[in-house]
């Protein structure tokens, strides 16, 4: 997780230079197709100029690189939302007609979100949207104008009364199932669909631009980060892709890696979470933990049965990503990095949990 930066150590908003940017939804689409098409072995044609001046790499998680010495990119999605990046973290905004709407603060964009909004527009920010109360993604929201409005769910709002952290202000709008933000021309549409990722994750929809932002749960072209994103709820965090493709949505801004998502995107990951199901589910059937005490009676190396369970769950894990590791290394960046931590959350969840629901996905 990047590092998160200290209000005193940023630059001056007032020293921010506007600029011009606006490089279209069309272009923005191929750039998404291209890097699905890279991962796939296919051409690259129609690649995003951000993107094929990096490399012409197949890895699959290849994403437009950042201007270290610029430290963020912003693209437009279309029809005024743009998509901002420091190469980790990425987050989105809205311009409307009257004022900006800015989703998420991530501390590691830091003051650059502001440059970001000043090289597209000279309109004010009126309204700053919380996905969820983690410090990665609003932990720069102290750095916005005091009349901002800020908007989040009620349990966003209840959790960081608890906080206490100044970096992460009170929300002044909750809602508790839905909420529709309207400024000027333009419209979000704001949705809790239950817990997943956290207990307070939200759905945030521009259906004018087919675009979905939806924060660590899908990881477009890799593998998801440890223990499947952190999730407090894995049987919710499976439950949310399905809620993910009941939307009509081109776009998927998740909040990580190097480039915006795609359907095709979710659709991988989904395969991935009935892989990892299914091979939890075969691990507990090939094994089970009185068996494993046969195979390695307490008392002989000085271990009781509980000291022993570790490395009888090591052995599930293990079963669970060798089995997996051939057909995902290729397909998924960080595979190699984050896939056992992430078969040891899907082999807790079984025990802590349940089983999640993937019929039907």
């Amino acid at each position: 997780m990047s590092e998160i930066a200290n209000p005193e150590d940023l630059p001056d908003r007032n020293s921010l230079n506007k600029g011009a940017a606006d490089r279209g939804r069309r272009h923005f689409l191929q750039y998404v197709a291209g890097a699905t098409a890279a991962r796939a072995g296919l051409c690259g044609c129609g690649i995003h100029p951000a993107l094929a001046a990096s490399s012409t790499t197949t890895t699959p998680g290849a994403g437009p690189v950042v201007d270290p010495g610029k430290g963020y990119l912003v693209q437009q999605i279309g029809d005024g939302l743009y998509w901002v990046t420091d190469g980790a973290y990425s987050t989105m905004f809205l311009v409307s007609s009257t004022g900006v709407i800015a989703c998420d603060a991530p501390p590691s964009l830091g003051e650059n979100y502001f440059r970001a909004i000043a090289d597209v527009t000279d309109k004010p920010v009126t309204h700053l949207v919380y996905s969820h109360e983690h410090v990665d993604h609003i932990a720069g929201a102290h750095l916005f104008a005091k009349d901002v409005t800020i908007v989040a769910h009620a349990r966003t709002a209840e959790l960081l009364s608890s906080r206490k952290d100044q970096r992460r202000p009170a929300p002044t709008v909750t809602f508790e199932t839905t909420y529709t933000l309207e400024q000027g021309n333009q419209r979000l549409e704001l949705a809790y669909k239950g817990i997943n990722h956290s207990i307070d994750n939200i759905f945030i929809f521009a259906p004018r631009q087919k675009t979905l932002m939806f924060i660590d749960v899908v990881y477009p072209g890799w593998m998801p980060y440890k223990n499947l994103g952190v999730a407090v709820d894995i049987p919710g965090f499976v439950e949310a892709h399905r809620t993910v493709l009941a939307y009509d949505f081109e776009t998927l801004v998740a909040g990580h890696v190097s480039r915006p998502g795609n359907r095709a995107d979710v659709e991988t990951q989904v395969e991935l979470v009935k892989d990892l199901v299914e091979a939890a589910e075969q691990a507990y059937a090939s094994l089970s933990f009185p068996a494993f005490l046969k195979q390695h009676p307490p008392g002989r190396s000085g271990k009781t049965a509980w000291d022993l369970h570790q490395g009888y769950e090591q052995a599930l894990v293990s079963q669970m990503h060798d089995g997996l590791l051939t057909k995902w290394r290729d397909r998924l960046a960080g595979t190699e990095t984050y896939l056992r931590d992430n078969c040891w959350a899907m082999l807790e969840t079984f025990v802590v949990q349940g089983k999640p629901d993937i019929s039907g996905l």
